[in-house]
């Protein structure tokens, strides 16, 4: 059961920047940007940290004390990406609007 939870975390984390930033694309001014790093590095370092536990629960060792440490950096690195997607999409829409008008 504990497997199942972290693994429910671990995708919960994969799907979080896709929704923070679906919705700084929505509303840009309901989702400043202190906000998107704060709401993506906060509730993903909790995301982190609790699939470390669950799983240490079953399988013992000392990845929660990583986790607690630098699952701020993790989640940053797994960011980073997506930050680079979404400034491509928007220049992209940026120009394709520019064209038109």
């Amino acid at each position: 059961m504990n497997d199942v939870l972290s693994l429910a975390c671990l995708v919960a984390l994969a799907v979080l920047p896709l929704v923070v930033l679906g919705l700084r694309a929505a509303r840009p001014k309901l989702m400043p940007w202190w906000a998107v790093f704060l709401i993506v590095v906060g509730l993903g370092w909790g995301l982190v940290f609790v699939s470390a536990m669950l799983s240490e629960t079953a399988n013992g060792g000392a990845g929660h004390v990583f986790a607690l440490f630098f699952g701020w950096a993790f989640v940053l690195i797994w960011f980073a990406p997506w930050l680079l997607v979404y400034a491509a999409i928007q220049y992209f829409r940026r120009r394709h609007a520019s064209r038109n008008a």
